[in-house]
């Protein structure tokens, strides 16, 4: 197996493991919308980025089964945690920000390492207003949903 699939693979199953497993703040309501939120959220984004402006490929530059199946369980997975944990303080918020931003850069330099990802125009920086924007959306999401009741 490729070292970027087995990196993607063992991601996922950690993090689904971790969603199981670890204590929720979240409702079962709010994993559920969250969830298919961000799978819609990921799948546009790297439709338009990957293939559209074609700046970066995961493994291969066409989309493969192992991509979709990705794509419905990391990127969903990892954004219900970052909001299951996420403090509700200003103070405190701007802390878990840089932090897990950083986690997220840090998981995408080892993606690239392993070859899962690979930039075509792409550059690590673009990433970090993306993954600041997304903890923010994710944020006012779940305010939405609890004001939604």
């Amino acid at each position: 197996m490729h070292s970027g699939n087995l990196l993607a693979y063992a991601s996922a199953v950690v993090a689904i493991a971790a969603l199981i497993f670890l204590p929720k703040r979240l409702t079962g309501r709010e994993i559920y919308i969250t969830y298919f939120v961000m799978i819609s959220l990921t799948i546009y984004t790297d439709l338009f980025c990957g293939l559209v402006l074609d700046l970066y490929d995961f493994i291969n530059p066409d989309i493969s089964t192992s991509d979709l199946i990705l794509q419905i369980a990391l990127p969903p997975t990892a954004g219900v945690l970052a909001l299951n944990f996420m403090p509700d303080g200003a103070k405190r918020f701007i802390g878990y920000l840089i932090l897990v931003t950083a986690l997220a850069l840090v998981f995408e330099w080892v993606s690239i390492k392993t070859s899962y990802l690979e930039y075509k125009g792409w550059k690590w920086y673009y990433s970090l207003p993306v993954y600041v924007l997304g903890l923010l959306f994710l944020r006012w999401h779940l305010r939405f949903i609890r004001r939604a009741d």
